[in-house]
């Protein structure tokens, strides 16, 4: 094998451990002293890649600068104006989302924008909304952006009437960041609107356990694995009600 190739292998492991630590050990901060004095010593070579995961590691430490900064040096428009949306600068992030070439991701920028300002007129379409809104909530919580946040579940009527799990998507973002006192109202008007999704009473029995109705929280989870008997979340989650 030869240096070139031993080297290529180093650094891909070196991303992998260093994405492992991050998204699944959720342990930005040791990744990002790790990363930034890798990069010191790799001064002149190309080093876009370990960029990428160090911009990772800031963006989930909560460091929106820091992150901002190097999306915007390797040139992902997308990527900074999300920081910068992080970090309260709505300004910024329209001027990177509203003049970047065309593209899935800045389109549903542009739609975030109008979201946080409650102003509809580019509708997102159903793929967006499944793949972006319960996710960006739950960075706009965690970054303390509650008023963007609560204008973007204001416009969850229109929301549900391109994706109909949109309610469910608004519910989850809300209950994993420490608001289930809010979330329960969105869960049960999925409930209502999709009355067939074994997951809405996962999640129904998931509140009543945070709450300590555990009664309840039995009796949604037998209708959840009622519907679907290969959920393994709510069977795990009754069986630990079942010794409460």
């Amino acid at each position: 094998m030869s240096d070139q190739s031993e080297e290529e292998n180093a650094l891909k492991k070196i991303i992998n451990n260093a994405r492992y630590e991050i998204l699944v050990k959720k342990n930005p901060k040791n990744v990002i002293i790790e990363l930034y004095n890798l990069l010191e010593t790799r001064q002149g070579c190309d080093n876009a890649s370990l960029k990428q995961i160090l911009a990772l590691a800031y963006l989930e430490n909560r460091n929106y600068k820091e992150a901002s900064e190097i999306y915007q040096e390797l040139d992902e428009k997308y990527q900074a104006g999300y920081c910068e949306l992080l970090l309260g600068n709505e300004d910024n992030a329209r001027k990177f989302w509203f003049y970047a070439p065309e593209s899935g991701a800045s389109s549903w920028g542009r739609c975030l924008i109008e979201f946080i300002n409650v102003k509809v007129k580019q509708i997102p379409t159903f793929l967006q909304v499944r793949n972006h809104l319960e996710s960006d909530l739950g960075y706009l919580i965690r970054a303390d952006q509650l008023t963007y946040t609560e204008n973007i579940i204001k416009c969850g009527e229109i929301l549900t009437s391109i994706n109909p799990e949109s309610y469910k998507f608004i519910g989850r973002a809300l209950m994993n960041n420490g608001f289930a006192n809010l979330a329960i109202n969105y869960f049960l008007k999925s409930q209502k609107m999709i009355p067939q999704d074994p997951e809405i009473y996962f999640h129904l029995g998931q509140y009543s356990y945070i709450v300590g109705a555990y009664e309840e929280g039995k009796k949604m989870l037998r209708q959840c694995i009622e519907m679907n008997k290969f959920y393994t979340p709510a069977v795990k989650l009754l069986e630990k009600l079942s010794h409460i």
